[in-house]
């Protein structure tokens, strides 16, 4: 599937888990642990570690304007009210959200995310339009494929309970929290998925309103994935590898990938090597959420004869400037590159550098201006701890995070357009490049 719930560790990418976890958890009627209601030395040291690093650490000594002490003044006694850890580290959630920038969050460690309960899924990828969540697509071969299940379909409940039910404590807690609307739908999206998710060999069972939004009910059963692996690197840990190439009609190349990890620079590469003839490549970076930084650059010195930027990164230590340099043997023909409000963090730098330098033409939806470079630290209390670490900056010196990548060429998925098994915003890439060769 293209989009995958992960965490990552030293790269850019857009984590939205902690707050999935936490939500399905209240959902669930769980805690993620015991109930401890004083505030012991483990929490106070947590506490103390998460406002120090970011006082210490945090990319812009102004903090955006906002007074970190006063933050400091206010949460303390909240911290200290906590009647369990889950109420604890969702202080501390809340504290570092005054800062309203991606990639400072609190979740469970590891263990408690996606492994082995959470390791099935159903097949089917989703996305949130007109304020109800619809299958985007549906991964080849899965229980949903056999099920009969199409985008277009809308999902109504999962295991009996309605979505609108399921999906209340997070809606309730986002309206709380400064974001677009993209990022928004984005929360939403990875949620129902997540819930989609579950224990292989399991079933879910799922109610849909079809394309004349009739009811079905389907059960599905949960598959673990068996292909390719990334391999971890540092505490980025491993990830799924889904990668598609093609060549679509009127010469125009296609290239799709869910995460920028290692195991993809070989299979980019060779796909552009098998383009060389091509008219145009198009680059499908929807719902791509990022991953290592460096690999943006690797794959645009493959598409130039000349060196250009990708940004700038900035941080309390100085300025680092990221660049494409042009490799042997590069593809010179016209390029597109699909982008929504899933595409994040490396994603929109490499879809910025693109843009601005000219190379090509951005076309969908903006992106989810999420691309603050981050790490992880455990924390005392065994849960973990992203902070960002610099800022980031488009080579027109434009701040991407909380605005995104706008595209030169706008255009947005509607359900009846994926009921028709159309896709419009590929469509208008084929045409941006056809035209541009006419």
């Amino acid at each position: 599937m293209s989009k995958k719930i992960s965490y990552h560790g030293f790269s850019a990418a857009v984590v939205l888990i902690g707050l999935v976890v936490s939500t399905i958890g209240q959902v669930a009627g769980t805690a993620v642990a015991s109930s401890t209601p004083e505030f012991t030395q483990v929490r106070r040291d947590t506490f103390e570690k998460v406002w120090n690093t970011i006082n210490e650490k945090h990319y812009d000594p102004t903090f955006n304007g906002v007074d970190w002490s006063k933050v400091r003044d206010e949460y303390l006694p909240k911290a200290q009210a906590a009647k369990s850890d889950e109420d604890f580290h969702n202080v501390l959630r809340r504290m570092l959200a005054e800062l309203k920038l991606s990639h400072f969050n609190i979740f469970p460690p590891p263990p408690s995310i996606g492994e082995p309960e959470s390791n099935g899924s159903v097949g089917i990828d989703v996305i949130w339009l007109e304020g109800v969540p619809v299958i985007e697509r549906i991964e080849k071969d899965s229980s949903a494929e056999r099920a009969l299940l199409k985008p277009g379909f809308v999902i109504k409940s999962i295991d009996g309970k309605p979505v609108a039910e399921l999906l209340k404590p997070i809606i309730d807690s986002l309206e709380k929290r400064t974001m677009s609307d993209g990022m928004r739908r984005l929360y939403l999206e990875r949620t129902i998925e997540a819930m989609l998710a579950g224990k292989a060999g399991t079933t879910a069972s799922v109610e849909f309103l079809d394309g004349k939004n009739a009811l079905l009910k389907a059960e599905l059963a949960r598959v673990a994935y068996t292909g390719e692996m990334s391999q971890p690197v540092g505490n980025f840990p491993k990830q799924e590898v889904h990668f598609e190439s093609r060549l679509l009609p009127g010469n125009i190349g296609y290239i799709r990938f869910n995460m920028w990890v290692i195991p993809q620079a070989a299979k980019i590469r060779a796909a552009i090597r098998e383009f060389a003839n091509a008219d145009g490549i198009i680059f499908d970076i929807r719902g791509n959420p990022g991953g290592i930084g460096g690999l943006a650059g690797g794959v645009a010195g493959q598409i130039s004869d000349k060196q250009f930027s990708l940004g700038t990164m900035s941080s309390r230590s100085g300025v680092m400037t990221l660049v494409g340099y042009p490799q042997p043997d590069p593809y010179l023909g016209k390029i597109a590159v699909l982008t929504d409000h899933g595409s994040a963090s490396t994603s929109e730098m490499f879809a910025a550098g693109i843009q601005e330098s000219g190379r090509g033409k951005i076309v969908g939806e903006t992106s989810a201006g999420a691309i603050l470079l981050s790490v992880f630290d455990k924390l005392p209390s065994g849960w973990m701890f992203q902070y960002a670490i610099s800022d980031y900056k488009s080579p027109q010196n434009i701040l991407i995070e909380g605005r995104g990548v706008v595209p030169d060429i706008k255009v947005a998925v509607t359900r009846a357009s994926l009921l028709e098994g159309r896709d419009l915003q590929l469509e208008a890439a084929v045409r941006s490049i056809s035209s541009n060769n006419k």
